[in-house]
């Protein structure tokens, strides 16, 4: 079964698809460092195939930084050169746009071609699910109340109008639109009503889940087998004379059996001060004994030699302060508002909005919701262990959006934050592809 995926940042929900034995021919993504993520995991599932994954874990093991990721790689090319043509097909690193109005971005019809020649390097005619979601920040409520009257002009507001041409150009059977709550009231729920609209004249059903309201259709991820709250839409289109009814994800889950929470999650890491851990070579981890391990764990290593991206901030003497105060407060069951820092700690005046911008993962608490915010500090992501007293790695993000730790992220730290921050969870995605897959074969029976 053939999918395209667009938008596809480091690939959480190519990731569910590829566990699902689906085929995916191209990605479509605008930052650089996503597109490099994306081709190392292309290798990764190319050498899987091959049963050869110790060349993959001797890329893992090069350590090479983002600087010398070509030469890097040449561990791999140089057994499978036909990797090369293969990323190069697949990975298309274009932003939607127009160019006679914008820089450095792709018209939807050089986008369309870049995409058929992947296919035909694939020996692919039809396409049988497109995957993805436009970017958010313009339709969530966060991301609305920064903007505020600025955002009814956001162009990320109509980039799902791309989404569409490249479904109605492809003619998919199904399409899978993931995206936060908050599109459902963007514009006054105006937004929504377009994409509704805009779908159903190339012939597409828009199902926003098995309810009849919209916003009782919110899901969230932890309900997926994935360690962290964290609550989307996902709106499945299906071609009008294809009779399917929206899916019970539930029935398609494999749970876990155990405590969800920080704990289970990544208290098996290694142990970091500020400062420590690396960025690219591969870490051991402390300990192999299953018996030590929770059932998240254990599923998290699996086919993995140790970690990679488990480097921790570095941290100053007035952060390293509240976030052990932020820590200590949590201990006595308390949440550290900014507004209860002393003045000395304080770096701003705004202190009615967004009071708990210290926040912890705590030990026992489900991780609360991981965006891209973290790229620009660890404030609202600190680790609950005051021994290390630092905000969370870029693996330990990683770990609780359900990324496996054999998954490197390319790119400089930051980037690799902005990339788990935006993803959509692996676990989520593969109980979506599951669902997607049995409708689908349903339907190749009638």
């Amino acid at each position: 079964m053939v999918v395209i995926d667009l938008f596809s940042g480091a690939g959480g929900l190519t990731e569910g698809f590829y566990k699902e034995g689906f085929d995916v021919v191209a990605h479509v993504e605008k930052e650089k460092w996503a597109c490099e993520t994306l081709k190392t995991r292309i290798c990764f599932y190319y050498l899987k195939k091959k049963n050869d994954l110790s060349t993959y874990n001797e890329y893992l093991k090069n350590g090479g930084d983002y600087k010398t990721i070509e030469k890097s790689r040449e561990i791999i090319f140089s057994k499978y050169p036909e990797l090369k043509v293969k990323l190069e097909k697949e990975v298309i690193n274009k932003a939607f746009g127009n160019p006679e109005e914008e820089e450095g971005v792709a018209s939807i019809n050089k986008i369309i071609g870049l995409i058929e020649d992947s296919m035909k390097y694939n020996n692919k005619s039809t396409v049988d699910v497109i995957i993805g979601g436009p970017p958010c920040q313009a339709y969530s409520v966060i991301g609305r109340s920064r903007m505020k009257e600025k955002v009814i002009d956001d162009k990320r507001n109509y980039l799902f109008q791309y989404y569409k041409d490249i479904v109605n150009h492809f003619s998919p059977k199904m399409f899978v639109f993931e995206n936060v709550p908050g599109i459902l009231t963007a514009n006054g729920g105006k937004i929504f009503s377009q994409i509704h609209d805009e779908f159903a004249r190339i012939g597409y059903n828009l199902m926003s889940g098995r309810n009849n309201s919209p916003k009782a259709n919110i899901l969230n991820s932890k309900d997926f087998g994935v360690y962290e709250n964290r609550k989307r839409i996902i709106l499945i289109g299906v071609k009008e004379d294809l009779n399917v009814e929206y899916p019970n994800f539930l029935v398609n889950i494999d749970p876990l059996r155990e405590t969800v929470n920080t704990t289970n999650a990544i208290g098996d890491l290694p142990f970091l001060l500020p400062g420590q851990g690396e960025d690219f070579k591969v870490m051991e981890y402390p300990y192999s004994d299953k018996c030590k391990l929770s059932n998240y764990q254990i599923l998290m290593r699996e086919d993995s030699i140790g970690v990679v991206n488990h480097k921790a901030r570095n941290i100053i003497k007035r952060d390293k302060e509240n976030y052990s105060d932020a820590i200590l407060s949590k201990a006595s069951g308390k949440q550290l508002y900014y507004s209860d820092l002393p003045q000395d700690r304080k770096t701003h005046k705004n202190e009615k909005s967004f009071l708990d911008r210290y926040k912890v993962h705590w030990f026992n608490d489900i991780p609360h919701t991981i965006v891209a915010h973290i790229s620009k500090d660890g404030h609202y992501n600190i680790h609950p262990d005051i021994n290390q007293c630092r905000a969370i790695t870029v693996r330990e993000a990683g770990r609780i959006q359900s990324f496996p730790d054999n998954f490197k992220f390319e790119g400089p730290r930051t980037w690799q934050y902005v990339q788990v921050g935006n993803a959509v969870p692996p676990l989520m995605a593969e109980v979506i592809a599951k669902s997607i897959k049995k409708l689908l074969i349903i339907r190749n029976d009638k």
